[in-house]
């Protein structure tokens, strides 16, 4: 069955989408079968995985119009990006938010949606808006695993609390087996400030709930984001590369999986 990995901060800038499209590509090259959901309308994630923003807007094939939908099926959504990468996109569309706040039921509508794909991937990475709205609410019904990624900026912990307290109500609720785990990113060992945010976020996280593995601060990464690719494809040798690829090691752990091989699942769509 899918298991369902969700980037979740309502601060912006905390490298969340950049997490989202490296975890997603570096599952992928490593054989499984994955589904990459863009909730975010400014659709990064979608411009990074070969989606026309443009395109979108005039079509609607994104990810909010998919939780409105009442008869058409989620692979009417998908755009191939990659090998064993699909992505359901997503684009500005005010008219689809607006509608989705009057929606019965909307915080379980995407989780509806995708109840088929779960025997088509092995895992949906769903990269959420800066914001704890409806869409945010949606990907944190259906999270296996849900990661909070902080950066080491000035105001990188203001709000956790809140976000926490978010997520524990839509876990009791919704997931109750969901898990939560903190990542820090844009980490420089020997900055002072960076150190002392990572002391502090596992302070309020706890050992257990903090990642090992940290996301470096490193110009490989905007490199790769300007060549629309994640770093694991651009810069496979980088300490970069190397962070995510670490970290797929921990997600995998968390999550009590043992290495996916190409065709473990089979691809069923309509």
């Amino acid at each position: 069955m899918m298991k369902t990995i969700v980037l979740a901060n309502h601060k912006g800038g905390c490298a969340k989408t950049t997490c989202a499209l490296n975890i997603a590509v570096a599952l992928a090259a490593k054989g499984a079968r994955v589904l990459a959901v863009d909730l975010d309308p400014q659709g990064n994630l979608s411009t990074a995985l070969g989606a026309n923003l443009e395109e979108l807007e005039e079509s609607h094939r994104t990810s909010l119009r998919l939780m409105l939908a009442e008869d058409e099926d989620y692979s009417t959504f998908l755009v191939n990006a990659r090998p064993r990468l699909d992505l359901i996109p997503s684009c500005l569309d005010d008219t689809a938010e607006a509608m989705l706040l009057g929606a019965d039921s909307r915080e379980l509508l995407l989780k509806e949606k995708l109840e088929p794909a779960q025997t088509s991937y092995n895992y949906c990475i769903i990269d959420t808006p800066p914001s704890l709205g409806t869409p945010t609410l949606n990907a944190l019904a259906m999270s296996d695993l849900t990661i909070v990624p902080v950066d080491t900026g000035l105001f990188s912990l203001v709000g956790i609390k809140q976000l926490r307290r978010k997520v524990g109500r839509m876990s009791r609720k919704y997931s109750p087996e969901m898990m939560v785990r903190a990542l820090s990113t844009k980490f420089t060992k020997r900055n002072k400030i960076d150190r002392s945010v990572r002391e502090e976020m596992i302070k309020r996280f706890g050992d257990d709930y903090v990642f090992e593995t940290t996301i470096p601060r490193t110009v490989d990464i905007e490199e790769a984001t300007a060549l629309l690719k994640s770093v694991t494809e651009s810069r496979n040798d980088s300490p970069a590369a190397f962070a995510f690829f670490q970290l797929l090691k921990e997600i995998k752990e968390a999550l009590g999986d043992e290495e996916i091989r190409t065709g473990t699942v089979e691809r069923k769509l309509g």
